[in-house]
């Protein structure tokens, strides 16, 4: 019996890397990006509590599949979950700063992420069909547009598929590649002499390791000394 491989992966970095296109355009600078950030927070925060009592905020949704042989473990956290008589919608919030009125339709990552909440809560639920928003917000003007559509489960459960058939193609590599990996570090000797006492030393520690107990060590200045779990004194 082949073994199960456990792979665990947020929604946003599935869907990124499934799905990801554009250019390579990194005008924005880091710290133009970490204020974006920052303010898109906030307002994330501002709209969740104009939503009243039937909005839930920030709400932990995961999901495991098998595929071949992984074990796919797939979690993170809508922004919004709106529980009406009407309905349920996920409520997906994107911060940004372009202007709302050239937006034709949602981002398709940004969908994405959404549909895969969507489809998690159908299963958690056992529900038919469920809305799925985009609530865009003007981090400048604080001006709010959204889009929203409707998606059976027989769709999502669909399209999750898919997705999920596309990233095993990435994780099958991965996997064989580590075992690959994995095989050649056995046979690989220490690049270097050892100096004196270094050898002891690299043993200690690999025990240590194995046993996953703290390692106490005095060492000179020019022992490199290894990684933690060692404690220097």
């Amino acid at each position: 019996m082949e073994t199960q491989a456990q792979i665990r992966i947020s929604v946003r970095n599935l869907v990124e890397f499934v799905l990801r296109g554009g250019d390579l355009d990194n005008r924005r600078t880091a710290g133009a990006k970490k204020e974006a950030m920052q303010a898109g927070s906030r307002l994330h925060r501002k709209i969740q509590k104009r939503m009243g009592s039937s909005y839930r905020a920030e709400v932990g949704l995961k999901h495991q599949v098998q595929e071949e042989n992984f074990q796919i473990l797939v979690e993170g956290r809508a922004d919004g979950i709106i529980t009406e008589p009407s309905g349920v919608t996920i409520d997906e919030i994107k911060c940004i700063y372009m202007d709302l009125e050239r937006l034709e339709e949602a981002d398709p990552l940004h969908m994405a992420q959404a549909l895969c909440y969507g489809y998690f809560y159908c299963c958690d639920r056992g529900l038919g069909s469920i809305d799925i928003q985009i609530t865009y917000c003007n981090i400048e003007t604080e001006q709010i547009r959204r889009f929203k559509e409707s998606r059976s489960f027989e769709a999502l459960e669909h399209w999750y598929g898919g997705l999920i058939h596309e990233y095993v193609k990435w994780a099958r590599y991965l996997y064989h590649h580590g075992l690959r990996r994995q095989e050649c570090l056995k046979e690989l000797p220490f690049p270097y002499p050892y100096r004196e006492g270094q050898k002891e030393l690299a043993i200690d520690v690999y025990r240590s390791i194995v046993r996953k107990r703290n390692l106490f060590i005095q060492a000179p200045t020019g022992w490199e000394k290894p990684c933690p779990p060692y404690i220097p004194v």
